[in-house]
């Protein structure tokens, strides 16, 4: 204590200033061995990825509520980036709603209804949605858009909930037919038909890439579901004739663990697509099919 009373200020003041260095390269020191030393833990990015994907896969909340309100409710369907974001409903025939809407009053939309004879709870191989093409955005009326290319490219995803799980569907097929004999040389494409496993899988998938108007570069694999969007088109009408036919819109669902993104650019159009007759006798042309067997569904005994 007698020699640091003898030391100068100046001396006083520099050991001062020492000591106070060497308090905070300790502190210093500590904090970095109890940072190193903590649990790992999940970073911030990864939280919010969770989260993104949980919200891919839950099927939201309000579905029950829809379901309060009309227990014909069976699921939900929606395009990105179109008017296309309905529930859907289905009932015991395929004409009630036709005439009256999701909270079951008259309206000339209607609703968007599944087929009577598809499964709304495990979902067939083909499972049949149907739409009004009022002539506007409502309804199923901006599917007849996809008879354009670019549209296509810009929408090649379909989204379509049941009550319990969440899908994803990739357009595989877009085709014109007729449901009337009458402007198809005696025929109708049975589309509608829910059961296309076994024996009428490779034929219907045939069928499929034939009438389709774009080769979308999509596959298709034995096991696969469809999604089937049905809607009137007035693109063959005439002052004559008021054309019965439809524009139809094929998914098949995103498989496990496949991503739902679809590479457009492998896309091309089909220069020998597959239309019914009518579509050749309004553009003018020869029908290359007219003699082509004609494919029906062989149904399950």
């Amino acid at each position: 204590m007698e020699k640091l009373k003898n030391l100068s200020k100046k001396q006083k003041t520099i050991i001062s200033v020492l000591c106070v260095v060497l308090a905070v390269a300790i502190g210093v020191g500590v904090y970095f061995f109890v940072s190193s030393n903590k649990p790992e833990t999940s970073e911030p990015e990864n939280l919010v990825s969770e989260t993104e994907t949980k919200e891919e896969t839950t099927v939201p909340a309000e579905y029950n509520d829809y379901y309060q309100e009309n227990n014909d409710f069976v699921g939900w369907i929606k395009i990105d980036g179109t008017h296309v974001d309905y529930p859907v409903v289905q009932t015991d025939n395929n004409d009630y709603y036709l005439k009256n809407n999701f909270k079951k009053k008259k309206e000339g939309r209607g609703a968007i209804f599944m087929d009577k004879d598809c499964n709304a709870q495990t979902l067939d191989t083909n499972t049949v949605i149907h739409g009004h093409n009022w002539l506007d955005k409502t309804m199923f009326s901006q599917l007849t858009k996809y008879s354009d290319f670019d549209f296509y490219k810009e929408h090649p995803v379909i989204e379509f909930n049941t009550r319990t799980q969440m899908h994803k569907w990739k357009i595989v097929s877009v085709f014109i037919t007729s449901a009337s004999k009458s402007e198809d040389n005696g025929y109708v494409f049975n589309y509608i038909y829910p059961h296309m496993e076994s024996i009428n899988f490779e034929g219907y998938v045939n069928e499929l890439k034939t009438r389709s108007m774009y080769n979308t570069g999509v596959d298709i694999k034995e096991g696969d579901k469809f999604l089937t969007l049905s809607t009137c088109t007035r693109e063959l009408d005439t002052k004559k004739h008021r054309a019965d036919v439809r524009i139809v819109i094929v998914g098949r669902m995103v498989r496990e663990n496949e991503s739902a993104t679809v590479d457009t650019s492998l896309a091309t159009e089909n220069k020998n697509a597959k239309y019914p007759q009518i579509w050749y006798d309004v553009k003018g042309k020869e029908n290359p099919y007219k003699n082509d067997t004609k494919w029906v569904p062989k149904k399950i005994k």
